[in-house]
């Protein structure tokens, strides 16, 4: 058995998660936009996408860890529990990964036209 400590607040980790990703992807993305990179709108959308992953991943980590230190379950039942919880937490992020996917900014497509239009 390994002791992970005392069982965690998923919730309270979920929230933790969420912030930390939110402060990270937000100062990244705000870089990205006043260079130009990125729209407002795009900047956004990725941070919050960012925001929802940190916060699964954090939670579903904990759940797991927590399943993993609970001395009431069996090794076959910590393994199928915690295996469930990063499973859940893997398909969540593939799931945003796709459905948030950022399009391109409007102004890279221009220069990329102009570019092409140069070289014909």
């Amino acid at each position: 058995m390994i002791n992970t400590g005392a069982p965690r607040s998923v919730s309270g980790h979920a929230i933790s998660g969420g912030i930390i990703a939110l402060i990270a992807s937000g100062a990244y993305q705000y870089a990205k936009f006043q260079e130009g990179k990125i729209t407002q709108q795009e900047a956004i959308k990725t941070t919050i996408k960012s925001t929802l992953e940190g916060s699964v991943i954090t939670a579903c980590s904990i759940a797991a860890t927590n399943v993993i230190g609970d001395s009431n379950k069996t090794t076959t039942q910590k393994i199928a529990l915690a295996s469930t919880y990063i499973a859940i937490g893997g398909a969540f992020v593939y799931a945003a990964q796709n459905l948030f996917k950022p399009k391109e900014c409007e102004l890279l497509q221009n220069q990329q036209k102009r570019l092409k239009n140069d070289k014909q």
